[in-house]
């Protein structure tokens, strides 16, 4: 599961027109989709400044959370990209954040016949979210449960453990920094 979000959205919409704004969130979003559909990872729900893509499910993939990861470099990369677009041209400090957690998740369709929606949930969901919500400005950050799935294949930073809001013990958490030096493809 990967979140992706602006940090301070509510902020920076402040800071220009409404119609401005709705350009900026527009560009943004299709950024994410885009990323995510390159490596085949579904965008599973937009939320008000972000999204939530899962790899692994509706398509089965067993690298499920490498391709994750790839998506998160590229978008890590794409958003600093976008955000120097945004300071030069309109002076505003945008950036982003991503999270990424592995695990089970349960999937389906949820609601009723006047809104109906495919979504993943439980723990994995939350610890996912989680870690977007720790990630520094411009950074991806993934739980140690995707660090055991991707060792050796990126290079990632260790950056302790950490307690979070609503899970019980610490929980390692790595920044992505770049591809590994071994990948294999």
């Amino acid at each position: 599961v990967l979140f992706a979000d602006v940090k301070g959205s509510m902020e920076l919409a402040e800071q220009v027109d409404p119609e401005e704004w709705h350009t900026i969130l527009d560009r943004f979003f299709q950024i994410l989709t885009d990323g995510v559909h390159r490596f085949e990872g579904t965008v599973n729900q937009y939320t008000g400044d972000g999204i939530m893509a899962l790899f692994g499910a509706p398509i089965a993939h067993e690298d499920h959370a490498q391709r994750a990861c790839y998506a998160a470099l590229h978008l890590r990369d794409a958003l600093r990209a976008f955000a120097q677009e945004l300071r030069r041209d309109r002076g505003l400090d945008f950036a982003a954040r991503i999270g990424l957690n592995s695990g089970e998740v349960v999937v389906g369709k949820i609601g009723d016949d006047l809104r109906m929606d495919y979504t993943a949930q439980g723990h994995t969901v939350g610890l996912a979210q989680r870690m977007e919500q720790i990630a520094a400005p411009n950074t991806a950050v993934l739980s140690g449960a995707t660090a055991a799935l991707v060792e050796g294949f990126f290079e990632l930073r260790s950056l302790g453990s950490s307690t979070l809001k609503g899970v019980r013990e610490p929980v390692p958490v790595f920044e992505l920094e770049r591809l590994g030096s071994a990948r294999t493809r």
